[in-house]
C-alpha cells in the first residue's frame, strides 16, 4: 500500500506518543526489575531501553542538522513515500512481525548492564524531542533527506526510512520488553 510522506509521519506521530505511554508504564517497575534477566545473552528491560535510547537519540541528531542546514520541500500529502534499497532491508529486519533474532551493531549497544529509571526518562525525552521535530517538518521531502546508517557509512538511508525504522524498532522493542515482564521467573 502506498502512502504519502505526510501519511507517514502522522503515522509516526501517533505510534511513538503511544510508545511513550507505553514506556511511561515500567515506572512502576523496581530497579531490580528493570535490570533483570533471564540468561546472560538476553537483554533486560533497562538495556532494551537504552538500546532504543542510544539508537532514537543517534537518528534525531543527524535529522536535526540536516533540517537545520537546508529545507528540502514537497507538498507531503502528495509526496509518495520512496524507501531505498538498505532502508527496505532494515525496515524488515526490525519489523515486530519479524521472528528472527537481529544481533545488534555495536553502536546501538547498550554501555552497561545495570541502569536506574533515569533511563526511562531518557527515552521519553528522546522520543518527545523526535515528535517535536517531525510534527513540525511541514511540507519537507523525507525522500531528498539521505544519511548514512550510524551503523555503517555504507548503508544509505533517507529520512522516510529513519522513520519507519524508528517507529517499528519501537514496537520490535516494546514486545520484547512485555515478554521479559512476563517471564516466570520475573522478579515479583
Amino acid at each position: 500500500m502506498k502512502q504519502t510522506i505526510k501519511e507517514l509521519k502522522e503515522k509516526f506521530i501517533s505510534d511513538s506518543e503511544s510508545f511513550v505511554n507505553e514506556i511511561k508504564k515500567l515506572y512502576s517497575l523496581s530497579d531490580d526489575q528493570i535490570n533483570w534477566k533471564p540468561d546472560s545473552d538476553v537483554w533486560s528491560v533497562a538495556e532494551c531501553i537504552e538500546h532504543l535510547a542510544v539508537t532514537n537519540k543517534l537518528y534525531f541528531n543527524e535529522m536535526e542538522r540536516q533540517f537545520a542546514e537546508k529545507q528540502i520541500s514537497c507538498i507531503d500529502s502528495d509526496e509518495i513515500v520512496k524507501h531505498k534499497f538498505f532502508g527496505k532491508l532494515i525496515i524488515k529486519a526490525v519489523n515486530p512481525l519479524n521472528l528472527k533474532k537481529t544481533k545488534t551493531f555495536d553502536v546501538f549497544k547498550p554501555a552497561r548492564s545495570f541502569y536506574d529509571k533515569n533511563v526511562i526518562d531518557k527515552l521519553i525525552n528522546i522520543q518527545k524531542d523526535l515528535i517535536n521535530l517531525i510534527s513540525a517538518s511541514f511540507n519537507i521531502n523525507f525522500n531528498k533527506y539521505v544519511m548514512s546508517s550510524p551503523a555503517s557509512k555504507l548503508i544509505k538511508e533517507n529520512f522516510s526510512d529513519v522513520l519507519e525504522i524508528i517507529r517499528l524498532h519501537n514496537k520490535r522493542h516494546l514486545l520484547q520488553i512485555d515478554q521479559l515482564i512476563k517471564e516466570k521467573n520475573f522478579p515479583a
